[in-house]
């Protein structure tokens, strides 16, 4: 596995977590109705890892996407 393709990788992976642990804060938040300041910054934290986690899955996509063409014309 190539360096760019470990990146990718590791990425989804991050994803992949992220994407759980924001599921698991909204099923229970439909069964059980948390409130306060800590739920609030754990839904905001959940949310900016995530938002982060996405985005740089995304840019290393195209990255590698953009050196894969540039590499075979």
């Amino acid at each position: 596995m190539t360096t760019g393709a470990y990146r990718v990788a590791r990425a989804a992976g991050c994803l992949k977590a992220t994407f759980a642990v924001a599921v698991g804060m909204n099923l229970a938040e439909a069964l059980w109705d948390p409130a306060g300041a800590g739920w609030r910054a754990a839904r905001a934290a959940a949310s900016v890892l995530f938002t982060v986690a996405l985005v740089a899955y995304l840019v290393l996509r195209v990255l590698r996407w953009r050196r894969a063409r540039s590499e075979h014309p």
